[in-house]
């Protein structure tokens, strides 16, 4: 049973692997016993990134390691150009 549940459009695994793409050629050529250590990780971590298993990181964890890499994250917020309908807020349950 998943632990959270899964909602179309869910921006958080394109957000992974936009972080992952943009660690991909930094980690590229070093050693995963150096990088593990300069993004404060151990080394079988490391191999789990490079070999794309983002199901075990979370974003947060990403953005961290790009942080430690020297990279600055941002995020950028725009509206979508048409609103779906999940985008609308829950309507309160009735009492």
């Amino acid at each position: 049973m998943p632990r959270h549940r899964v909602y179309p459009n869910d921006p958080i695994p394109q957000l992974k692997r936009d972080a992952a793409g943009a660690l991909a050629p930094l980690l590229d050529g070093w050693n995963a016993h150096i990088v593990a250590d300069q993004i404060g990780v151990d080394q079988p971590r490391v191999s789990d990134l490079k070999r794309g298993k983002l199901d075990r990181f979370s974003l947060e964890a990403l953005i961290r390691y790009l942080d430690r890499l020297g990279q600055r994250v941002e995020l950028t917020i725009t509206p979508r150009s048409v609103l779906s309908p999940r985008a609308k807020p829950p309507r309160p349950a009735p009492r």
